[in-house]
């Protein structure tokens, strides 16, 4: 029997590959790609797995399509020295088509594996039925109380876009002004405030998206995108929310999310 390959491009299509390890045969190999912005159910599934001798875990330079870059010098690597195996590169992007195509032309059985989006979004639909997520309407307290635990009084730049992605332009800096200019409310808040153990930075989009009445489980996916690109890069961020969220309606993680990344990307919420 002839061996397989599994190349993950875990950027692209998270956790949704967890299943596999129980469809290898003996001969079979899973090489896992990721980047130090992975997400904790990784960590947890690398956990299990570590002494599974047909995984591969490699971790790659973060960046925009560096690891793909990284993913596509393993594949040549492996069809040198393993030329009669078939090798499957699981992701939804399209962008390895050409270097698949390539590979195809000088009979190397090399193909790509997509989860359709189409899918992926029934799956959360019918999740959804049966449990309808919740939009949290706050009093203006409860959202300044709330925020005070993930960011410092001290980064006042970094309150007045949380702020205002919450409650909108208008009325975030109103409350903006408040906390600002009332010195013993600040003191108060302060004490609030739980450090940077308790991802800040995920809770602050968790905090958002159910504001917005988008899926507040995916803000961890939203942070590694923001985290994984220089805050001036917005266009890159851009495709990648794009990529990963769909760009149509109500998908508009993107949109609501754009005012926190310079928040995020500052080490108060890293």
């Amino acid at each position: 029997m002839k061996r397989k390959f599994y190349l993950i491009d875990t950027e692209n299509v998270g956790n949704r590959w967890f299943d596999l390890p129980k469809k290898l045969g003996k001969k079979d190999r899973i090489i896992i790609f990721y980047t130090k912005h992975h997400s904790k159910h990784l960590e947890v599934y690398m956990a299990k797995q570590v002494h599974n001798p047909q995984i591969m875990w490699l971790e790659c330079t973060a960046g925009k399509d560096a690891l793909d870059y990284q993913l596509m010098g393993v594949l040549s690597y492996l069809i040198a020295k393993h030329k009669k195996s078939s090798f499957y590169i699981f992701s939804n992007d399209r962008d390895y088509k050409p270097a698949i195509d390539f590979w195809q032309n000088r009979g190397i059985k090399v193909h790509r594996k997509s989860f359709s989006l189409e899918s992926e979004k029934k799956k959360r639909k019918k999740k959804g039925n049966k449990k309808k997520r919740k939009k949290i309407n706050w009093t203006e307290k409860q959202y300044v109380d709330e925020i005070a635990k993930f960011i410092p009084v001290t980064d006042l730049d970094g309150w007045y876009r949380v702020l205002t992605a919450i409650m909108g332009p208008a009325d975030g800096r109103k409350c903006y002004l408040k906390v600002r200019d009332d010195e013993e409310l600040r003191d108060k808040l302060s004490k609030c405030y739980k450090g940077e153990d308790c991802d800040c930075g995920v809770n602050l989009i968790a905090l958002v998206l159910r504001k917005h009445n988008l899926d507040a489980t995916r803000a961890k996916e939203a942070y590694e995108i923001i985290r994984s690109h220089d805050e001036e890069n917005i266009t890159a961020i851009r495709e990648d929310f794009d990529k990963r969220f769909g760009k149509k309606p109500p998908q508009k993680y993107f949109k609501v999310l754009r005012p926190l990344i310079r928040v995020i990307k500052g080490n108060k919420t890293n």
